[in-house]
């Protein structure tokens, strides 16, 4: 028995969608507009030709580059009639085979209604504006925007031509390795991160503002042209740009960061990042009484927010974000033990050396010299 096998471009159904809508004034769905194409015999047996890449190009080239890309409908195709009853994806139905990163062009005149899959979304904005819809709120998304979707979460980008938007997908267990080595555990905006995006049953987005950092663009460029590719060096290629990719983007958005809570906290339009930023940076002398009154929050309210958040109490999370900043004073410099418990925040040497042979079980001149010798980095202490 014969297996069909369908193939056609990101343009063709691009241009399929916009062509029914002006024709009907009716919005499709992904898998709906491929099995228009399929039944109007737009559909081909064979892989279309890889569309032509340069380097550094701009971004109109770039969507027309976009717009040659390869799509494999044989797995997306069954779902063309059960899609509107239950619009959840699952990653056999939209990876290619091989594939753990897949870059696709957002489509004009898509169905609004929200949808969930199984595996992250990253949106990057390179032109216009559009509208994302989430768990029932509304955000614009303007150029230099990039979204970071958690899985199970409902949503969609419904958007207008004149508008390019670039979504990469990536696998649950690639973005869980990749992501998870990104972030720093000192970095209290990277424990957000995790928590946010990982929290069993919260749907959740995270929207940084990159600013159409050029690097960015180039790497975007880059990765979307591996994920076209199909040689055996295709995937690992386009996992290690989308690792370079993602920290460029964190590091342009520096604080330009937007978490949705989709539980939420009593204050909806309360921006808990302000709270690790401000822990972060004065992390040495900051107390429980003194951040309750910066943000006008009872200190009972803001450990309650604390560790819902971060999941320990704020004494623990001073603790280890000084004790981090201890190690890497002791594995860095040759500052004395008592000039590093001044500097991390501690008025007693005795008190800093007790902490740190709890949380490290030697002293500090003790994890210093073992550590040295063995020429390894010290491992932080996690959140």
């Amino acid at each position: 028995m014969s297996v069909n096998k369908y193939y056609t471009t990101v343009g063709a159904i691009y241009d399929f969608l916009v062509e029914m809508h002006r024709k009907t004034g009716r919005c499709y769905s992904f898998p709906e507009a491929l099995d228009g194409l399929r039944v109007a015999k737009g559909l081909s047996a064979t892989p279309p030709p890889a569309p032509p890449f340069y380097s550094t190009i701009d971004i109109d080239s770039f969507e027309k580059f976009i717009r040659g890309m390869c799509i494999y409908a044989d797995p997306i195709l069954p779902q063309a009639h059960t899609y509107m009853q239950d619009p959840t994806i699952e990653e056999q139905g939209i990876f290619p085979p091989g594939k753990d990163v897949f870059c696709i062009l957002n489509m004009p005149y898509m169905v609004e209604t929200p949808h969930s899959h199984q595996f992250f979304e990253l949106t990057h904005v390179l032109k216009g504006n559009c509208t994302f819809l989430f768990e029932g709120e509304t955000a614009t998304l303007t150029a230099g925007d990039f979204c970071i979707v958690s899985p199970e979460a409902k949503h969609s980008l419904p958007l207008e031509p004149g508008c390019l938007a670039l979504s990469i997908m990536v696998r649950r267990s690639t973005f869980d390795s990749m992501f998870d080595n990104l972030l720093t555990q000192k970095d209290l905006l990277s424990i957000f991160f995790r928590n946010s995006l990982y929290e069993p049953r919260r749907a959740n987005y995270i929207l940084l503002k990159t600013g159409n950092d050029p690097l960015i663009f180039q790497t975007l460029q880059n990765l979307a042209y591996e994920c076209n590719m199909t040689d055996r060096y295709s995937n690992e290629c386009a996992s290690s740009l989308l690792n370079l990719y993602l920290s460029r983007s964190l590091r342009a958005a520096n604080d330009a960061v937007t978490f949705y809570h989709f539980e939420g906290y009593s204050d909806r339009d309360f921006d808990f990042t302000l709270v690790l930023q401000y822990i972060q940076q004065n992390y040495r002398t900051v107390t429980l009484s003194t951040l309750a009154k910066t943000f006008h929050f009872s200190e009972t309210y803001l450990s309650k927010l604390i560790r819902k958040n971060l999941n320990q109490s704020f004494t623990d999370v001073l603790r280890t974000l000084k004790m981090n900043h201890a190690m890497e004073f002791l594995m860095n410099t040759s500052l004395k033990v008592s000039e590093i418990a001044d500097a991390v925040g501690y008025d007693s040497v005795d008190h800093f050396s007790r902490t740190f042979r709890k949380v490290y079980g030697s002293s500090p001149q003790e994890y210093k010299k073992q550590h040295q010798n063995r020429g390894t980095p010290a491992k932080e202490e996690r959140l």
